[in-house]
């Protein structure tokens, strides 16, 4: 399909194939005509005749979209019709538009009555001719009477003739033959009801005109003699991008808030237990940085575009992200409760080594899942799977090697906030808290 629409000149085409149930397939007719009609005629109108011999059939509702295509080389005109009242036949609509008026060539220009400016009027001219006189002549046509004076120039005591005064004569409109008759005769060639609910979405950094519209359409007829309708054009303008990236913005924020706000109340048992929530955040925005660095190259080799679908998939990955964290944490929760002589990193480390296992096979059945979606599910939800593939991995490596080694560094003090303390101080991990020594985990 790119390399069908490719003569069009889409920019960053990305074509999108799929099908909507809710379509009724069979409520839409294409109706192709022998030649293209001429919608600017005066005399003799096919598109009238044809909207209503059909609404006569089927009612007023019934819409008719005429829309020139060319085909092998040869304009002609196809009717899309639908919103049918019930399921139409193909029969009964090539018996309404069996007999239909002729059409004048559409590039011919208008096929109204031709006016020519023809006086017809025979003046009739009265004159007197005495010495310093001024001479009225009256002209008469036969249209509109019209009044002419004129003042010869007269020698003294030397009489002149009379004046002969040129008439003016208004023309009469008179009809003369059309140059754009309407003689060619129109038929239907191919009246077809439509069988499939498959849809075809085209995603392009070009601005689709109705021009390049019809052009998709007579590219799709030449290349399967197959006919499309078009449901919806839309061109999201800079304003209304920056609005869609401002919105997922603030959805991951908002999302980041209530999910501290989450961990923090259920640690509240365990010192300082803001900080766990702190560190789930950061690698929660890690993988989501780690999926929008890796769409942005993706968009820029392959020209993949995000959409709404981007969005929700960012949050899912917002949330399986968190989830593998607090897998971790709360193991760290329960050891720490216990009697032990073991530094805080040695809880840590032994709680990633008992929670390891389960975090991986939870992902690993989850990431095979979502590679066989975006091997063969199809393109319409390729983007959405893919970045499910690539943030649910993203999370279960940042959880096991970001999070944890983050509350780590934290509580140790080696993220170099103490020395912003006046007179600095050792750091507060290297103090052994002396905990009974506990041999078996479960």
């Amino acid at each position: 399909m790119n390399n069908l629409l490719k003569p069009i000149n889409l920019e960053s085409l990305e074509i999108l194939t799929g099908s909507n149930t809710s379509l009724p397939g069979n409520q839409t007719v294409w109706v192709r005509l022998n030649t293209q009609i001429d919608q600017n005629a005066q005399d003799t109108n096919v598109q009238d005749t044809i909207q209503k011999n059909l609404r006569a059939a089927y009612g007023q509702q019934l819409s008719v979209i005429f829309s020139d295509l060319t085909l092998n080389g040869k304009i002609i005109t196809v009717v899309t019709v639908t919103k049918f009242n019930q399921t139409p036949k193909v029969s009964d609509i090539e018996r309404a538009l069996a007999k239909l008026p002729n059409t004048s060539g559409p590039t011919k220009g208008s096929t109204g009555p031709v006016v020519a400016s023809t006086p017809t009027g025979t003046p009739t001219v009265t004159g007197t001719g005495t010495p310093n006189a001024t001479t009225t002549a009256t002209a008469t046509a036969k249209a509109t009477p019209t009044t002419a004076k004129s003042t010869p120039t007269v020698g003294k005591g030397t009489p002149t003739p009379a004046a002969t005064p040129t008439p003016i004569a208004s023309p009469t409109a008179t009809p003369t033959s059309s140059s754009n008759p309407a003689d060619i005769p129109v038929k239907w060639v191919d009246v077809r009801q439509g069988t499939t609910t498959q849809t075809i979405t085209l995603q392009t950094l070009s601005v689709v005109s109705s021009e390049n519209l019809l052009k998709i359409q007579s590219t799709i007829l030449n290349n399967g003699n197959t006919y499309v309708q078009v449901f919806d054009n839309a061109s999201v303008t800079g304003s209304v991008a920056a609005q869609t990236t401002q919105n997922a913005f603030l959805a991951v924020v908002a999302a980041s808030v209530f999910i501290l706000l989450y961990v923090w109340f259920s640690f509240r048992r365990v010192p300082k237990p803001w900080r766990y929530g702190t560190c789930a955040i950061i690698a929660l925005l890690h993988d989501v940085l780690v999926v929008v660095g890796i769409f942005s190259i993706l968009g820029w080799a392959f020209h993949i575009q995000i959409n709404a679908l981007f969005i929700t998939a960012l949050l899912t990955v917002v949330g399986f992200s968190v989830h593998d964290t607090i897998v971790v944490f709360d193991r760290i929760r329960e050891n720490m409760q216990r009697r032990t002589s073991e530094t805080f990193e040695q809880v840590v480390n032994a709680s990633l080594v008992q929670t390891m296992a389960r975090s991986l096979n939870t992902s690993l059945t989850v990431l095979i899942t979502l590679s066989a979606l975006t091997l063969f599910g199809g393109v319409s939800i390729r983007d959405f799977t893919l970045t499910l593939l690539i943030g649910i991995f993203s999370g279960t490596y940042s959880s096991i090697f970001n999070a944890s080694m983050l509350l780590v560094i934290w509580e140790k003090g080696e993220l170099g906030f103490s020395r912003l303390r006046r007179g600095g101080g050792p750091p507060a991990g290297s103090r052994r808290e002396e905990r009974e020594f506990a041999r078996s985990r479960g």
